[in-house]
């Protein structure tokens, strides 16, 4: 559906001349399918969303959407809609009128706007509320309202501009299962710009990991997460432990990636042999399980998590940290 060759943008700046948010970014994007833009702020991401949309152009390169060259089409043209961080909901309408807004510009006939705005508010399970205005519903309810006016157009694609910030942890979680949801039972492209990590974990079909305006690594969420490509990546992508290689001797490898659920821990009393030896200088209790900060003999730290049901072990208490080969990581950069 969306085919990015070689897209490198730049921008202006007095303090340094010209400065690169894109850097030759090429990838491909499946009909169908939920991908996720991540990244820190500044990494690029929304610039390159700008562009699918065809907020900005780019500076070289090629974007193809549904196999057309996008690049002279305005947004107008392209066969792709837009929800903001911002709902920019008008607050002077209800909200059926909200919906039908884009239809209208776009010179829809009054009966397939009034048929269209009907089904999507039941697809947003919102058609009760349709005479209500905007300040009238919950910030979970705008989110809806906003995500059918895009939708209503029927766009090949949906572009989503960190849609979820604004809302509360509850019900951020309630809106990641109804997005996903929404891009199942339509079946349309949808592609979304977040920093949160578990965010792009729980929806995404695929993930592309940005940093200084280039993707590092596209993967499905279990491959990103259990085989980052680089240190970046590893660190990024929820939490790891990059140990130094030389902790145990491994010249060929400049660090060990271990995810903290993988760490084992137990008291150096027992006299089992494990990876490391270390000291526990913090225990944080996180409902479904305990964090422990291991100061390690060799030098650094490492995180281990563990079910809270399970023995909690005590601060300054000497520990041994042990893993499988298999959850390794040996990260070169």
């Amino acid at each position: 559906m969306i085919d990015i060759h070689r897209v490198t943008k730049s921008f202006a700046t007095k303090a340094a001349g010209f400065v690169n948010a894109l850097n030759q970014v090429s990838f491909q994007i499946g009909d169908g399918e939920f991908f996720t833009l991540l990244g820190p702020s500044g990494c690029g991401k929304t610039t390159l969303l700008r562009i699918v949309a065809g907020f900005e152009a780019p500076t070289t390169g090629k974007l193809l959407i549904g196999g057309v060259d996008a690049g002279a089409l305005p947004p107008q043209k392209r066969p792709v809609n837009t929800v903001f961080q911002s709902y920019a909901l008008f607050p002077h309408m209800t909200v059926a009128e909200n919906v039908a807004f884009g239809l209208e510009m776009r010179g829809v006939a009054r009966p397939d706007i009034e048929r269209r705005v009907k089904d999507v508010l039941s697809l947003v399970k919102l058609e009760p509320l349709a005479s209500r205005s905007p300040r009238q519903l919950s910030g979970g309810q705008q989110q809806r309202v906003a995500l059918a006016r895009a939708l209503a157009p029927r766009p090949k694609v949906l572009l989503l501009d960190e849609p979820l910030s604004a809302l509360d942890l509850k019900l951020r979680k309630e809106m990641q299962t109804e997005l996903k949801r929404l891009q199942r039972e339509t079946g349309i492209t949808f592609v979304l710009v977040t920093h949160d990590q578990e965010e792009a974990l729980a929806m995404s079909d695929r993930i592309a990991v940005m940093s200084a305006g280039s993707v590092l690594q596209i993967g499905e969420p279990k491959q990103i997460y259990e085989y980052p490509a680089n240190r970046f990546v590893a660190d990024f992508i929820g939490e790891s432990n990059v140990i130094p290689g030389a902790l145990f001797g491994r010249a060929t490898a400049s660090a060990v990636s271990v995810r903290p659920e993988r760490i084992e821990l137990s008291c150096a009393s027992n006299s089992r042999q494990g990876r490391v030896n270390g000291t526990i200088v913090s225990v944080t209790f996180l409902g479904l399980d305990t964090l422990y900060e291991v100061e390690l003999e060799k030098g650094g730290r490492l995180r281990s998590r563990s079910r809270a049901t399970d023995k909690i072990l005590a601060t300054g208490q000497a520990v041994v940290a042990d893993w499988p080969d298999s959850v390794e990581r040996h990260l070169e950069n």
